[in-house]
């Protein structure tokens, strides 16, 4: 390679970074342990460093006010791949608390491991303001039979009624203050942050989530939320959460019975299909039994045939008659139809 093509690769690199430096919106880079490997001019300033090179090699996870909340967005971002405008507070280097809508995809190795999360980073501080949890009359909506909810941004709970805070089977001066992810199912807790932030941008949404319970018994509710704004800035989210246990249970029930008659048609259709072919080799092989000596060195072999066909006959049968649904553990939490129990 030559020295001009070295000279011309090394100027495009220099003007690659000067063009991400000078970029008017914050983006960062940070590696999956927290560390920041990236980031430019706007970002910096945003969290009050002195510099890009004063930023590079902190740790991400100070910059967060509560910690959980990086465990919550990397989770998110691991199982969706990407994370639209989610809303998380931050502080900044002097501890000074802002809000940022943080947009992140996983950056993955020729291995399929995520080894970076690159992002854009937007200072809501202005458009998001902290609800205070001490200012409002607990009562206000005990003359709602509905279940009402008021959250912060963040999902703390500032207000509740009698019919809520029996809902989720706790004491109403219990709640105010508390994250109201802590009582849901461990599955549904990034969905809920998840949620907030996709509430916050439209302004209206809806979700149907698990909560955590002590029993065996599922327990599911359907939260309608909106945002309630002051002079512009989204201050808190109101809800509206019903019990939809029953009918969850109903729609699954419904899809199992469609699964099912799936199944059964699909078995049926295997079992017609088999048939024909395996009668005809059937035939072929009491045939060629009947034509040959028991002595002949073939016949132990076709007689081994014949005993294996016999054998497909009968699971042919069996898929046929499949009259209710019994499955048996397989491999790596697989389950497989056990067609003996099942016919």
């Amino acid at each position: 390679m030559s020295d001009a093509h070295l000279s011309g690769m090394d100027a495009s690199l220099r003007n690659y970074s000067e063009f991400v430096r000078n970029l008017p919106v914050a983006v960062y880079r940070v590696t999956v342990e927290g560390k920041i490997a990236f980031c430019n001019d706007p970002f910096a300033r945003i969290f009050g460093f002195a510099s890009v090179n004063d930023a590079i090699g902190f740790p991400e996870i100070k910059l967060y006010r509560n910690k959980k909340d990086r465990g919550t967005l990397v989770q998110a971002v691991l199982q969706r791949g990407l994370i639209s405008e989610m809303p998380v507070p931050f502080s900044r280097r002097d501890n000074t608390p802002i809000w940022c809508s943080v947009t992140t995809k996983a950056i993955f190795d020729d291995d399929g491991e995520v080894v970076f999360l690159d992002g854009l980073v937007r200072d809501i501080t202005g458009e998001i303001e902290d609800a205070g949890i001490n200012d409002a009359p607990i009562d206000r909506f005990d003359r709602i039979e509905a279940a009402v909810f008021l959250f912060d941004p963040q999902g703390t709970i500032v207000e509740i009624n009698q019919t809520a805070a029996k809902m989720i089977e706790r004491d109403i001066l219990d709640l105010q203050g508390c994250l109201f992810a802590d009582f849901l199912a461990d599955e549904d807790r990034q969905l809920f942050f998840l949620f907030l932030g996709d509430t916050i941008r439209i302004g209206r949404q809806e979700i149907i989530l698990k909560l955590k319970s002590s029993s065996d018994k599922e327990r599911f509710i359907r939260i309608q939320a909106a945002v309630v704004k002051s002079d512009g800035r989204a201050r808190k989210i109101s809800c509206i959460v019903n019990d939809v246990t029953e009918r969850v249970k109903q729609i699954k029930e419904k899809t199992n019975r469609d699964k099912f008659q799936g199944v059964l048609e699909m078995a049926g259709g295997v079992a017609h299909r088999f048939n024909q072919p395996l009668t005809i080799v059937n035939n072929i092989i009491n045939e060629t039994l009947s034509g040959i000596e028991p002595d002949d060195r073939l016949y132990a072999s076709i007689l081994k045939m014949q005993t294996q066909i016999h054998k497909l006959n009968d699971i042919t049968r069996k898929v046929g008659n499949i009259k209710k649904y019994e499955a048996v553990d397989y491999v790596a939490g697989v389950k497989i139809v056990d067609i003996d129990r099942a016919s």
